[in-house]
């Protein structure tokens, strides 16, 4: 599914798909997240929305292994994390089924709509609280909804970030959490995709290298972090899930 649609490309789309994955490690050099969030729907204008998730499948998985490894307190972590963790599980399978089943027309329609729902959700993340109870009994709904959409476009992150941020969880512990909930998720779409027979040996191997143009791309954001503010980069990622969400709904309906 990958390697050929790949390989079918022109040459100048196959450059600009190479030119995508740089931004997107630029990006998330800046920011320190956002990889499929820009990765995902800038190459849905060169490839099928599951042959973008499947590109961006090995790299989600090896760039969050070292991040939910340090700085020690995982096993506590995930203590405190398996009531969200397995919903988030189930609902990745769920949706990464529908992703490989589901008609294009609709599957377009539906994480347009997520996508434009996605943009309203993280410019109000910064006003969104809940705390006590109503934590503790909607983070597996949260998981949940999250590894639904997720297992159909790779963009597992803004559900879980809006809702880590509103319970008021430190920085630090945020990155910990964050990083083991993307592997799961992550990890859980990537072995239904390979069990499924969705993605062959030599398309794994495609993901895997388009590790290389992102790995490019993070050094450069780095040291951009020093000149540009991050919050122009979040704009920036704000812009493009609107307007992709626009543009694959005008794919769906018309």
């Amino acid at each position: 599914m990958v390697t050929q649609a790949v390989l079918a490309l022109p040459l100048a789309a196959l450059l600009a798909l190479f030119a995508v994955f740089v931004f997107g490690g630029l990006v998330k050099g800046v920011t320190g997240v956002g990889l499929p969030l820009v990765l995902v729907p800038l190459a849905t204008q060169f490839v099928h929305v599951p042959v973008a998730v499947a590109l961006v499948s090995v790299s989600m998985v090896v760039t969050n292994v070292q991040q939910s490894l340090e700085g020690g307190g995982t096993t506590k972590a995930l203590r405190h994390l398996w009531p969200i963790m397995i919903p988030l599980a189930v609902g990745a399978v769920i949706g990464t089924h529908l992703l490989i089943t589901i008609d294009r027309q609709r599957l377009n329609l539906i994480i347009g709509v997520s996508f434009l729902a996605l943009a309203v959700l993280l410019l109000c993340l910064p006003r969104l609280r809940i705390v006590g109870r109503a934590a503790r009994w909607g983070g597996p709904f949260v998981g949940f909804g999250a590894g639904l959409l997720g297992g159909m476009s790779a963009i597992f992150g803004p559900p879980m970030i809006a809702f880590m941020v509103s319970t008021g969880i430190d920085p630090d512990t945020f990155v910990k959490h964050m990083a083991l909930l993307a592997l799961t998720a992550s990890t859980t779409m990537l072995i239904v995709l390979a069990g499924s027979g969705a993605m062959s040996g030599g398309d794994f191997l495609m993901s895997a290298a388009a590790m290389i143009p992102i790995q490019l791309g993070m050094p450069l954001g780095r040291w951009l972090r020093g000149y540009i503010k991050p919050n122009w980069f979040r704009i920036l990622v704000l812009v493009v899930l609107a307007a992709s969400g626009l543009d694959m709904l005008r794919k769906a309906l018309f």
